[in-house]
């Protein structure tokens, strides 16, 4: 690596982390690794949320090898929006390059972002992921569950986005600091918390981008990998993820919706009672056809719609 000229860097790289601290060090170290052209132009920043395992030891470790500006955050609000907010008030440049703990990263990650960041500008760009399977994938999976694991491939080439439908995901995206700051941060209400597996804490930032005409970029050259946990093979975790997932649905929804009944969503509640009767049918049908991967699934979209259902019942 060799010196920049400017002391403030253009990219502080956000690693917000709970309970992972074996893989969050090998994303730690795959951070060391990588090729820049000059070494002040990015620096780190990692959040503790709460963790009760190794995480402090492995930062620790991580400061004294990794030759990037380091900084260690705790932050005691349990929630994922919380510790981007954190991060985000740590972070020194004017981009945030967001990651997780559990990220396969390419040498030439953080340098793809600079030169894309040189040479557009952009308000906001990301990039692609990639699921990494080491053992072999459950018997249950379909292409359907790809954004349940944050895959993310909008093709090989560099994309202007203009609208809502090519959302990027938490583990590989970088927007300009002062826009977060803008939007008030990351919403509380939204993101992982613990063991509840809620998201959509990324939509409402990213619809606002687009809403407010901003520049916008998805390119390929900075792909990563997403190492999976051995839960995340299992059932109970899909299951999981489908049930809380009615949860993010519906704050979204109500922050954004056009029309409402008593302070609830009307969309929300009409697309809820259709894909409701769409999965039931669709399931009887699987179920006669002895379809099990699709049965499944279908059973996990009634259980998100009704979950989602019930929620919208419940005072707004």
């Amino acid at each position: 690596m060799t010196e920049s000229m400017n002391s403030k860097p253009t990219i502080s790289v956000v690693i917000c982390t709970y309970n992972n601290a074996d893989s969050l060090a090998i994303t730690l170290q795959q951070i060391s690794n990588q090729i820049v052209k000059f070494a002040n132009s990015i620096e780190v920043v990692v959040v503790n949320n709460n963790s009760t395992d190794q995480t402090a030891q492995v930062c620790a470790a991580a400061a004294d090898h990794i030759q990037l500006p380091f900084y260690y955050v705790f932050e005691a609000k349990q929630g994922l929006s919380h510790a981007r907010n954190t991060g985000v008030a740590t972070a020194n440049a004017d981009y945030i390059l967001f990651t997780d703990d559990d990220a396969e990263l390419p040498l030439n990650w953080a340098e793809a972002y600079l030169a894309k960041i040189a040479e557009h500008q952009p308000d906001c760009l990301y990039s692609r992921i990639h699921v990494i399977w080491d053992q072999p994938k459950p018997w249950w999976y379909q292409d359907e569950y790809g954004p349940c694991f944050v895959e993310l491939n909008y093709g090989n080439s560099l994309l202007k986005i203009n609208d809502i439908h090519h959302e990027f995901f938490g583990k590989n995206f970088c927007v300009k600091k002062q826009f977060i700051l803008d939007q008030g941060g990351f919403d509380p209400a939204l993101g992982r918390m613990g063991s509840k597996l809620i998201a959509g804490e990324e939509t409402l930032l990213y619809r606002n981008l687009i809403k407010l005409g901003h520049k916008v970029i998805y390119f390929p050259d900075a792909p990563v990998g997403h190492r999976l946990k051995p839960k995340e093979y299992t059932e109970e975790h899909i299951s999981k993820l489908f049930v809380d997932g009615a949860f993010s649905a519906l704050h979204i929804a109500k922050i954004s919706a056009n029309k409402t009944l008593a302070g609830r969503p009307i969309g929300l509640f009409i697309d809820s009672i259709k894909n409701l009767f769409k999965s039931f049918v669709l399931y009887v049908k699987f179920f006669i056809t002895n379809n099990k991967p699709q049965k499944f699934y279908r059973l996990l979209c009634i259980k998100k719609s009704l979950v989602t259902l019930r929620l919208w019942a419940q005072k707004a």
